[in-house]
């Protein structure tokens, strides 16, 4: 892949998104509703992170990512965050067949699954933006709205922090940490292989 097409790539797959913890997820899904949200369904998420033999991912603010969703399994390269309210990165994924080859040729090639995050997800779509109202084991109930791939980085951020006024999500709850960072500062634990 040339240096040209990689900058392409990097701009197509950039996430604009927004996730604050909820102390009742319930409530946050009767505004989504009351507000137009359109209920999508429910998915159910184990998410294997995978820890590099040669590269801090984690020093790197980046992140490798296998998820079962069902019989459906997907690898995401996550890469570093930039600066401000909202989690604004680069966001590559494929899907593969078979989880469980993957997970083998995984560690064949020296990558460890350093952390695990299972959730239950319900999603919404609400003018626009994807909202996950997600129900995460060992850390609670959070609400993640989510800008369409396309457009504008400026515009897609505005539409997240206007979804989230709209269900009434303050501002000030906005966290850009990752569920695995979010595990590990409540566990006390370090995972600096991450």
């Amino acid at each position: 892949m040339d240096h040209n097409h990689s900058r392409d790539l990097i701009c197509l797959g950039c996430e604009v998104e927004m996730k604050a913890p909820v102390e009742d997820a319930d409530i946050i899904e009767g505004r989504i509703r009351e507000m137009g949200g359109e209920f999508l369904g429910e998915k159910v998420q184990e998410d294997f992170y995978l820890s590099h033999p040669c590269r801090d991912l984690r020093g790197a603010d980046e992140a490798l990512r296998l998820r079962r969703e069902g019989e459906r399994w997907m690898v995401t390269f996550k890469g570093a965050r930039k600066k401000g309210n909202l989690k604004i990165r680069e966001e590559l994924e494929f899907a593969v067949g078979d989880g469980a080859v993957a997970l083998e040729v995984f560690g064949r090639l020296g990558f460890a699954v350093g952390a695990k995050v299972f959730k239950i997800r319900r999603e919404y779509s609400i003018i626009g933006a994807t909202i996950a109202v997600d129900r995460v084991e060992k850390l609670g109930g959070f609400v993640e709205i989510e800008a369409p791939k396309e457009g504008d980085e400026e515009e897609r951020s505005a539409l997240v922090e206007k979804v989230a006024a709209l269900i009434g999500v303050e501002k000030g709850l906005f966290t850009t940490s990752s569920y695995v960072e979010l595990l590990e500062s409540r566990s006390s634990l370090s995972m600096d292989s991450i």
